[in-house]
């Protein structure tokens, strides 16, 4: 008999020996205490976390995934997912995770059960208690692991809002409501935060415009529907690819010159190469020398980091807001 069959027949056992004890309770005047009780703590809203028994979600692929509490291994298979499992607090739950989940530090010491395709064997072998995978990008893979029994809950947020829902799920699947409930407050009141110090900063000057390049050859951007679109509005930003028709565009060194940033944003050069391209001497942020490297992950990686990104990109594009 296996760990969860055991704690299934310790509960049923643990069921009947309370209905007997609640039976008896009945004839006694306490148990109007204990209704009075029970009244005053639902009307105050408390809550608590369901740590045992099975719990149904629905994931972001529509499916609904059936788990049996409590969850004591859990494997990763995309960094952002990583990051949040972190985040509340599961990190020593999480007993695998991709060649690419290298935040936090911690994450990089974990067992590795791939990279861009996953090791089907390896993950069987762990058995984990639950799989979170990215359900646009990982089907296949979602697939193939919960024919084979292993629950697999999969998440993809495409917006900031997304994402925070996102943690409120996996709070849900792993017994974590409470720490996702506060973890979500704190990011909700971060990125309220933000609005707020660009909408006053927009009042004082125009948003400036912003050219993010992904890579050089050939030039690519990130256009509509992509989180680095979005942190750009929300920090007080225009993005000049955001009327593209694709997320990740081709740019034309034409079109960027024509357009005439105010800031230049990049993920994988340095300022100086920016600066050392003939062509782009005339460009408005080239003149003022407003060209900056950020991390990537925290411009696209769908986790907790994203508001991180948010207050980076408000300190580049309104210099002082936050002070």
């Amino acid at each position: 008999m296996d760990r969860k069959q055991c704690r299934s027949v310790g509960r049923k056992q643990y069921v009947s020996h309370l209905g007997f004890r609640m039976r008896t309770a009945l004839s006694q005047v306490m148990i109007f205490g204990i209704i009075i009780a029970a009244f005053c703590i639902l009307a105050m809203g408390v809550s608590a976390n369901v740590t045992e028994g099975e719990v149904t979600v629905i994931d972001a692929l529509g499916r609904e995934v059936k788990l049996e509490l409590p969850i004591e291994t859990i494997v990763s298979i995309a960094p952002s997912n990583t990051e949040i499992l972190f985040a509340l607090g599961l990190g020593d739950r999480v007993v695998g995770v991709t060649e690419a989940c290298d935040y936090p530090k911690e994450a990089k010491s974990k067992p590795k059960v791939g990279q861009v395709e996953m090791n089907i064997e390896k993950i069987m072998e762990i058995s984990p208690d639950l799989v979170v995978a990215v359900g646009s990008m990982q089907l296949p893979v979602i697939e193939t692991l919960s024919n084979l029994g292993i629950p697999v809950l999969a998440l993809d947020p495409k917006t900031l809002r997304d994402v925070l829902d996102s943690i409120v799920l996996v709070g849900k699947a792993t017994g974590t409501e409470d720490a996702a409930e506060l973890l979500v407050q704190s990011l909700s009141n971060e990125i309220q935060g933000v609005r707020s110090k660009a909408a006053l900063a927009v009042t004082k000057q125009a948003r400036p415009r912003v050219f993010v390049e992904i890579w050089d050859d050939p030039l690519m951007t990130a256009g509509p529907g992509t989180f680095i679109d979005e942190l750009i509005k929300v920090a007080g930003g225009e993005n000049i690819a955001g009327d593209a028709g694709l997320e990740w565009p081709e740019f034309s060194v034409e079109v960027v010159i024509e357009r005439d940033p105010d800031v230049i944003i990049t993920v994988w050069t340095d300022k100086d190469d920016v600066l050392g391209r003939s062509a782009w001497k005339g460009i408005s942020a080239c003149k003022t020398r407003r060209i900056h490297r950020v991390n990537p992950d925290i411009l696209t990686r769908p986790g907790p980091r994203l508001v991180q990104g948010l207050e980076v990109l408000l300190d580049i594009m309104h210099p002082g807001s936050h002070d």
